[in-house]
């Protein structure tokens, strides 16, 4: 199966998903990031100081790979 990540205007979204409903074959799945997730990461930001952060490369050694 594959995946397609689209953007839409916000004018359009209605009439859009609408439409992808009433195509058999496809699959909508709606699952906005809820505004208090994303006034947590904001504040997490604007409370953060640049020596907090880490580069992915500093961070992926933390992961472990299967």
């Amino acid at each position: 199966m594959k995946q397609v990540t689209l953007s839409i205007p916000e004018d359009k979204y209605d009439f859009f998903m609408e439409l992808m409903k009433s195509i058999d074959f496809v699959s909508v799945e709606d699952n906005p990031i809820p505004e208090s997730h994303k006034t947590l990461v904001r504040e997490r930001i604007k409370n953060s100081t640049r020596d907090e952060f880490k580069s992915w490369k500093e961070v992926k050694v933390s992961f472990k790979m299967k």
